[in-house]
C-alpha cells in the first residue's frame, strides 16, 4: 500500500500542484491493482491451501475411520474372548465349589481315619505288651520242645513206619525185570512161580503193578510189588525164592542176556534207607549176612558153628576183637 503524501510535505511551489496532483492520482489505481493482483494470489492461495487441508482432512478421517474399524473388529474379538473368559471363570467357580466339598467331605474322613489311627495305635500297643508276654511262653515252650521235640518226633515217625509196614505185610517186591511195552504182569509173576517151583493161582493175588523208583535218576526197570492174599503165601513165595539159590531173567521167559532178580519184602522208604546202610557198613566190618526177616534187619558176621574149633575162630576171636575194639 502506498500512504498519501501528508501535508507538511507540500510544495509551497502552487505552479507545481497542478502536475503534483495529477501524478497523485494517476499513480493510485496501480497500487490498487497490486492489491487486488496480492488478493487474488492470497486468495488462491488461501483456497489451494484449503483444498489441500481438505484433502488431508479427509484422508485424515479417511485413516481415522479405517481405525476406528480395526479397534470395533478388536473391541468385538475382546468382547468375544471376554465372555468366553467370564464362562470359564464361572466354571471354575463351579469347580471350585465342588472342589471346595471334597476337601470338606476330605477333611471329615481325616478325622474319622485319625480317630481310627488312634484306635488302632492304642490296640497295638495293648497287643504289644501281650506279644512281649505272648513271646516269653513261645520261647519256654521252645526250650521244652527242643527238649522233647526231637525224640517224640523220633518216636511218632517210627510209629508210622511201623503202620506203614504192617500195611504191607502180604506184599513182596520183586526188583530187577526187565520192561516190556503192554506187559502182562500176572504172567510174569506166573512164571516166576514156575521157576521157584511153587504153585500159584489168580485167586492168591489180589493186586499187582510197577511202582516209580524213590529216587528220579534211577536207571533199572521199575520195581513190581505184588499183594498176596494172605501173609502165608508172601513168606512161601519168599521161602521159595531163598531155596531156588537165585533167579535170573531168561528162567523167566524174558529174551535178551540174562540178568539177576531178586525178590523180597516189600519195606517202606526208611527201612530200604536203613537196610542199605546196614549193608554198607556191614562191608565196611567185613560182616557176611545182611538179611530180612519180618521187616527186621538181621546181620551175621560169619557162618554157622559146625564144630568145636569154629567156636574158637568164630566166637571167642570175635569177642577179643570187639573188646580190643572197646578199649581203644
Amino acid at each position: 500500500m502506498f500512504r498519501s503524501p501528508s501535508k507538511s510535505q507540500s510544495d509551497p511551489n502552487l505552479t507545481k500542484d497542478v502536475d503534483v496532483v495529477n501524478v497523485t492520482q494517476r499513480k493510485r489505481k496501480q497500487p490498487e491493482c497490486e492489491l487486488t493482483l496480492a488478493i487474488s494470489t492470497l486468495s488462491n492461495e488461501v483456497k489451494k491451501s484449503l483444498s489441500d487441508l481438505r484433502v488431508d482432512i479427509n484422508s485424515q478421517f479417511s485413516s481415522i475411520k479405517d481405525s476406528i474399524n480395526t479397534l470395533r473388529g478388536e473391541l468385538n474379538a475382546i468382547s468375544s474372548d471376554f465372555s468366553q473368559m467370564l464362562s470359564d471363570v464361572k466354571a471354575l467357580r463351579l469347580d471350585c465349589d465342588a472342589a471346595k466339598e471334597d476337601i470338606t467331605e476330605l477333611k471329615s474322613h481325616y478325622s474319622e481315619l485319625s480317630r481310627e489311627v488312634s484306635e488302632l495305635k492304642s490296640t497295638v500297643n495293648f497287643n504289644a505288651e501281650n506279644n512281649t508276654d505272648g513271646a516269653k511262653r513261645i520261647a519256654d515252650m521252645e526250650l521244652r520242645i527242643k527238649d522233647s521235640g526231637a525224640a517224640t518226633i523220633s518216636l511218632l515217625e517210627g510209629k508210622i513206619d511201623k503202620l506203614e509196614q504192617q500195611a504191607r505185610h502180604c506184599n513182596i517186591e520183586i526188583c530187577n525185570v526187565p520192561e516190556k511195552r503192554g506187559e502182562n504182569l500176572s504172567t510174569v509173576l506166573e512164571s516166576i512161580a514156575s521157576a521157584i517151583n511153587m504153585t500159584l493161582s489168580q485167586r492168591d493175588i489180589i493186586a499187582i503193578h510197577r511202582v516209580p523208583h524213590a529216587h528220579s535218576k534211577n536207571t533199572r526197570p521199575k520195581n513190581i510189588i505184588v499183594k498176596f492174599a494172605t501173609r502165608l503165601l508172601r513168606d512161601n513165595m519168599l521161602s521159595a525164592y531163598r531155596l531156588s539159590k537165585g533167579l535170573t531173567s531168561d528162567r523167566i521167559g524174558i529174551s535178551g542176556a540174562p540178568i539177576r532178580v531178586y525178590i523180597n519184602e516189600h519195606l517202606t522208604l526208611r527201612n530200604k534207607e536203613l537196610f542199605r546202610k546196614c549193608r554198607e557198613a556191614a562191608q565196611a566190618n567185613k560182616f557176611k549176612y545182611v538179611w530180612i526177616r519180618n521187616a527186621t534187619i538181621l546181620v551175621k558176621e560169619t557162618d554157622a558153628i559146625h564144630t568145636e574149633s569154629d567156636i574158637s575162630s568164630k566166637i571167642v576171636a570175635n569177642k577179643y576183637r570187639t573188646e580190643t575194639a572197646t578199649e581203644t
